[in-house]
């Protein structure tokens, strides 16, 4: 699941969003991504707005504690359109990086995303998985050719290979 979590944040964050570290600091905005606890179905992702936004309406909302002003109303319909836009836009970069997206049908929560299973890697997440390999063996063989080279053994067949 964390290497799930991974892969989700590092996809949000090649398109450019930013990803809030986990725990919810305060003074931070963007995804967070997290592990489903304890039901562990995959990970959620969820929207956090920046702290300016959400002080100001939990400001109003205080003020107005039956919820009955047109003030109370403009950050109801401001957050949820935020919040409905934002997952729109999770869900959309998700799934063309290859995962497997749905809501999780919280009430509390309803614009959280469910990622469950990454289907296909990313265009560039292939490609820089692809160029690594490459390095690798490159380095490997580049390793075995020096050590080949210094080996007084004629005979060795570790670095000498008939």
């Amino acid at each position: 699941m964390e290497a799930l979590r991974n892969v989700a944040q590092a996809e949000l964050a090649a398109a450019g969003l930013p990803v809030a570290p986990g725990g919810h600091p305060t003074g931070t905005a963007g995804a967070v991504v997290m592990v489903d606890i304890p039901d562990l179905r995959g990970v959620l992702i969820d929207w956090r707005a920046h702290d300016v936004l959400v002080d100001a309406a939990q400001e109003a909302w205080f003020d107005d504690p039956h919820r009955e002003g047109e003030e109370t109303a403009e950050f109801a319909r401001l957050t949820s359109t935020i919040g409905e836009a934002m997952a729109v836009a999770m869900r959309t970069i998700l799934t063309a990086a290859g995962m497997e997206v749905s809501g999780t049908g919280n009430d509390y929560a309803p614009h959280e995303l469910l990622v469950t299973r990454r289907l296909v890697p990313s265009a560039w997440s292939a490609r820089r998985d692809a160029r690594f390999s490459r390095r690798f063996e490159a380095m490997g063989a580049a390793w075995n050719a020096r050590h080949a080279a210094e080996c007084p053994n004629p005979d060795c067949e570790h670095h000498h290979p008939k």
